[in-house]
């Protein structure tokens, strides 16, 4: 954590305009420990990890999600590791250009850090010829988009190819993931949420149409850090992807009744009505079920 980063606490924990990762959960920091003690004498054994064996991993971990079902995997030709949902979106900036992406109100807030200018677009303001990117689920609604299956519908109508950023599905429940809307051309998800891997980012991007990008050269060359893969399979293994929603979704259902929070899908935050934001809540649960 950084020091800026440490100060945005109030006095009871909960972190203001910050949404802290669960990488302080003592069970993910004794698996980092082992992994790097090779205290299981296993961690050898993962210097043979290929990618293909890293996805399908991964696949299967989230088709077996309790919380949260996908559908639709199968429709993707095309599968790559990524370090993080971040290489993903950079990927879509290097390849169209800001200004020829469309990217939601109130989400996430990356790509105005790039250009303060950026125009966000709502459902009435989506344009075709200008692919979207959209957050499965939404981290300022704590959900899905409140519009999310009418965006669909109208990038449908109109031929808006979709993207969609799933970084906080694995630390969600009652979530419901079609990915068989024709619209829907890519999808991407990684380790740093659901595992606290923001130290080592790993994830997935599937897409529907064979694409020659950085991404897809990176990973026929085999230039993704191994590292990486390496770490993402061994707490894959260790871990059901469904593990900190197990772990923490009472505390945290508690944690709102008890502040007056209104919930969400996911542990990562919880909608102040007093203060009007959403306020973070790793360290307030980690702390409780020490």
């Amino acid at each position: 954590m950084t020091n800026q980063h440490e100060k945005a606490l109030d006095d009871k924990g909960f972190a203001l305009d910050w949404i802290p990762p669960f990488s302080n959960d003592r069970d993910l920091l004794q698996a980092k420990i082992d992994f790097f003690k090779n205290s299981d004498k296993k961690t050898i054994s993962y210097i043979t990890t290929e990618y293909s064996t890293f996805i399908k991993k991964f696949e299967d971990s989230l088709l077996k999600h309790r919380y949260v079902k996908v559908n639709g995997l199968e429709l993707f030709v095309q599968k790559d590791v990524i370090t993080g949902c971040q290489n993903f979106l950079d990927q879509m900036i290097m390849t169209h250009g800001l200004d020829n992406l469309q990217v939601l109100k109130n989400g996430y807030p990356y790509y105005n850090k790039l250009k303060p200018s950026l125009k966000r677009v709502d459902l009435d303001s989506i344009v075709a010829g200008k692919p979207l990117i959209i957050e499965y689920p939404f981290p300022n609604a704590r959900a899905p988009h409140p519009m999310y299956n009418e965006i669909l519908d109208k990038a449908n109508n109109i031929g808006v190819d979709v993207y969609l950023d799933c970084a906080w599905l694995p630390i969600g429940w009652d979530l419901d993931l079609d990915l068989s809307k024709e619209c829907i051309k890519g999808v991407a998800m990684s380790l740093s949420k659901c595992f606290g891997l923001h130290w080592s980012r790993v994830g997935v991007r599937w897409l529907k149409t064979e694409t020659n990008d950085t991404i897809k050269i990176e990973n026929e060359y085999r230039m993704v850090s191994y590292p990486n893969v390496m770490i993402g399979k061994y707490y894959l293994d260790r871990f059901d992807m469904d593990f900190l929603v197990t772990k923490y979704k009472k505390s945290y259902l508690e944690l709102c009744s008890l502040y007056k929070l209104v919930p969400g899908k996911t542990i990562m935050n919880a909608y102040c009505t007093e203060r009007g934001k959403n306020l973070g809540v790793a360290k307030l649960l980690i702390n409780k079920n020490v």
